[in-house]
């Protein structure tokens, strides 16, 4: 649900005072504070309907993935590695 803001035009006049320009720009972020909160809740509920459930038993064998983007291979370095050794003896 996109916000419309109406373009303004380069003849516009300026605000009368102070306070009520910002009681408008007040209003514009509770509108958009409204409108994420909306995107979050839809998203949320959206999410949850492809949530699976199920309950594991005693003895219930499964099987999981690792993805290894989540826990990267140790790099090895000459230098590091001669580094800590120094700091181990």
């Amino acid at each position: 649900m996109p916000i419309n803001l109406p373009p303004l035009s380069a003849h516009s006049k300026m605000f009368d005072s102070a306070e009520s320009f910002a009681c408008k720009v007040h209003n514009l972020y509770v509108e958009i504070i409204k409108h994420i909160q909306a995107s979050n809740k839809q998203h949320k509920f959206r999410a949850d309907l492809q949530m699976y459930h199920d309950t594991l038993n005693v003895r219930d064998y499964l099987m999981i993935e690792i993805r290894p983007e989540r826990y990267p291979l140790r790099i090895n370095h000459k230098l590091l590695m001669l580094d800590h050794l120094k700091c181990c003896k």
